[in-house]
């Protein structure tokens, strides 16, 4: 956000401090609990929201270098990114073009890829460079056998891609403020671009992948589940959320706020005392810490609608002098409210929802960003619930 942005949202917020409300949807929302157990439904969801749509894969400082790689599996499809040596993004299918190996794992620095199996080599670009034993290979056209490209987009520090290969005619690159629309602004101010990661966390919860999601997206349960960690901190069940296009942004208070009220209005700084949480659709949370920033990424499992991979990446300042157990503590403050709170209580929930002895649940008004993303997401997939 911009200032004149924050100014707006910090006096929204102590409007609701004071008169103790929250920003509100227009209705409650019901939702069948088959959204987070049904096969089908998962199914439905792997191929219109992830394999169909741009996904957030990262701030661009996850590949900084050129030659830069990180590979994932992106609801079953392999994906290798690159920087290139012109320092451009590229994304490919992670399969050798002879048996389908993996052509790289995990995350490096490579001038070339070779693949594992039989030894074919490719360079950054994809393109490959020759085949092991050519004269049983004689007559393949190499320049016809390079890594599939995926659409890729890089923009305000952000990268994006789309799990479907590049189809003939269209364009390679992804527009990014055409993906994030609205909250191009919100992105822009940022300055992400400025901001090397940490620490990178992979956990795999027993809950469906939208759980994981809906885990940031109210803060009705922070003085429940989170008293004894994040509550004294923040005030519960008060934000602000505003909705661009499918994606979202929710800002909560924290206590401290009550520190600006005496400030004039040219002298205020709320930015160490507002956290804002954008859903980024389908899939991500980009939570703007006070001094830093935590981004999650929820994956659906390729079999079971029961499970996910949630990837936790922690990104701090470029100019930051805090030495590294400043931000292994904020690191470890995440880990513990999240994934020792959050995921073990929505693995209980996710087996309820699979008992049959409920049919739906209920996102009230004071729950927005809620409301919001459950309703996006029957919007993309065209379903009525």
């Amino acid at each position: 956000m911009d200032r004149n942005e924050q100014l707006a949202v910090g006096r929204r917020l102590l409007g609701h401090i004071d008169g103790r409300t929250t920003d509100l949807a227009d209705a409650l929302f019901r939702n069948k609990v088959d959204a987070y157990s049904s096969t089908e439904r998962a199914a439905r969801e792997r191929d219109a929201l992830f394999r169909a749509l741009p996904l957030f894969m990262g701030l661009s400082s996850r590949l900084a270098k050129p030659g830069d790689y990180v590979t994932e599996d992106v609801a079953g499809m392999p994906v290798l990114m690159t920087r290139g040596v012109d320092g451009a993004i590229r994304a490919f299918a992670n399969i050798c073009r002879h048996r389908g190996a993996p052509v790289a794992q995990g995350c490096g620095n490579a001038r070339a890829f070779v693949c594992p199996y039989h030894g074919w080599t490719y360079d950054g670009q994809g393109k490959l460079l020759g085949v092991t034993d050519k004269v049983g290979f004689a007559g393949l056209d190499l320049g016809a056998h390079g890594l599939v490209r995926l659409p890729v987009g890089e923009k305000h520090g952000m990268i994006f891609m789309r799990a479907t290969p590049v189809q003939e005619g269209e364009s390679v690159d992804i527009d990014v403020d055409t993906t994030l629309g609205a909250m191009a602004l919100d992105f822009a101010a940022l300055e992400l671009n400025t901001y090397p990661m940490f620490s990178v966390d992979r956990v795999t919860p027993r809950i469906n992948w939208k759980f994981a999601v809906d885990t940031f997206l109210e803060g009705y349960h922070i003085p429940h589940l989170h008293r004894k960690t994040i509550a004294p901190y923040f005030i519960g069940n008060c934000g602000t959320f505003d909705g661009a296009g499918r994606h979202g942004r929710m800002c909560v208070a924290r206590t401290s706020i009550d520190g600006v009220r005496s400030l004039p209005e040219n002298e205020r700084n709320f930015r160490p005392h507002v956290i804002a949480i954008y859903q980024l659709f389908p899939n991500t949370i980009i939570v703007w810490q006070v001094d830093h920033i935590e981004i999650w990424r929820a994956f659906p499992d390729r079999d079971d609608p029961g499970r996910c991979e949630v990837e936790f990446t922690l990104y701090m300042p470029a100019d930051s002098d805090r030495p590294a157990a400043y931000w292994e503590k904020n690191r470890d403050i995440a880990i513990r409210t999240v994934m020792e709170e959050d995921f073990p209580l929505g693995e209980r929930m996710q087996i309820g929802f699979e008992s049959g002895a409920t049919e739906e649940v209920i996102y009230g008004r004071n729950e927005p960003s809620l409301v919001h993303f459950h309703s996006s997401i029957r919007s993309a997939l065209g379903v009525a619930a």
